[in-house]
């Protein structure tokens, strides 16, 4: 099974590195984007930005990332720079404080 996090504001995520995600969604009834970072705070560094959403208000109002089969792996931290909308992230099962 895999564990979903539900993200509506910036965030910095609360696993310590290396944090494994397998799956994150943006879904909203209108444009907005999201951002996710492999960064141990809010920097939003450029060269460290992994996963970019975004939704359009004249196409279908979801955004998938498409991963590959062992997730995507974050060695610093994770920051969720959050537009608008509802960020569902998906993690592995052995993560407990998701």
């Amino acid at each position: 099974m895999a564990k979903i996090m539900r993200i509506v504001a910036d965030t910095q995520i609360p696993i310590a590195p290396p944090i494994r995600l397998m799956g994150a969604r943006l879904v909203h009834t209108g444009a907005t984007t999201c951002d996710i970072y492999d960064e141990a705070d809010s920097s939003k560094t450029a060269a460290c930005k992994k996963i970019a959403l975004s939704t359009a208000d004249t196409y279908i109002f979801k955004d998938d990332v498409n991963m590959p089969r062992d997730g995507i792996v974050f060695t610093k931290g994770m920051h969720v720079d959050w537009t608008a909308g509802e960020v569902f992230l998906t993690f592995p099962d052995e993560y407990t404080d998701v």
